[in-house]
């Protein structure tokens, strides 16, 4: 009789023993996939810095809704890229100002996803058009083959600035600032002091006419790159921009040069 009750405590103990290991297994694997699903959320957040400009683009499969929510699968997969290499000013606080950008493409547009962080918005026309530059704007530099040199006053590459009221602003021939919004479709969605601009650029090569009504933007392709960099003029309400934080480390004399001399751009490349 004794003989049988230490087999049976025996058994029990080794009974035990296993459900003991099969909790712990089961503990431990829950575990793993907490922390897998929250790295994931992590690396969705991440932002990378770029010192010398130089970008990826993804291909969408479908055409971007432009509505300022990017609710499209493509920017779930796109990494964030930071634009807060300060170019012109002092140091900000991210409360003031922070930002950061996606990139997508499909053949017939560049679709930029920027978000903002401004603690103050500041009209970017409120003192006109002359003086476009000196209110709050995206500003988005284009360089279709990417062959760079001077754009001042031509359209050998573009300077695009995006307006808070939606408007697309570059200088003209003239030597005047100038409308251009067919050539960048724009929303802009808000919440608290965060701002999305969601954007559908079409790229034109340097034979564009700002005078003509039949200017054909070229077709985009995987393993094209484009001149390319993204800044944010930042300006909390006095007469003149206080800020100018871009993509990438430098861009030329004094951080000024993008909006006249294309060598100083970044790039994008198109890929799958």
């Amino acid at each position: 009789m004794m003989a049988i009750l230490q087999i049976i405590k025996l058994n029990f103990r080794v009974f035990m023993l296993i459900c003991s290991g099969l909790c712990f297994t089961t503990s431990c694997s829950n575990t793993k996939v907490l922390n897998a699903k929250k790295s994931s959320l992590e690396n969705s957040d991440l932002v990378i810095s770029k010192d010398e400009g130089n970008f990826e683009a993804h291909k969408t499969k479908h055409p971007i809704l432009v509505d300022g929510f990017a609710k499209e699968s493509i920017w779930e997969k796109s990494p964030w890229y930071s634009m807060n290499y300060l170019w012109m000013g002092k140091p900000v606080n991210p409360e003031d100002y922070y930002g950061k950008f996606k990139l997508a493409w499909d053949k017939n547009y560049l679709y930029i996803l920027v978000e903002i962080t401004d603690d103050y918005l500041n009209p970017t026309l409120k003192d006109g058009i002359e003086n476009y530059w000196k209110g709050d704007c995206v500003e988005v530099f284009l360089d279709e083959d990417k062959s760079g040199g001077d754009h001042q006053y031509n359209h050998q590459a573009f300077a695009y600035h995006v307006t808070t009221e939606g408007h697309i602003i570059d200088f003209g021939v003239q030597k005047k600032p100038i409308f251009l919004d067919d050539n960048i479709k724009v929303k802009i969605a808000k919440e608290n002091n965060k701002y999305t601009w969601e954007m559908a650029v079409k790229i034109y090569d340097k034979n564009f006419s700002e005078d003509s009504k039949n200017n054909k933007p070229v077709n985009l392709f995987f393993g094209k790159t484009l001149g390319f960099s993204i800044s944010y003029g930042d300006n909390d309400g006095n007469k003149t921009r206080e800020n100018f934080i871009g993509s990438k480390k430098s861009h030329g004399q004094n951080n000024d040069e993008g909006y006249k001399n294309a060598d100083v751009f970044g790039s994008v490349l198109l890929v799958k």
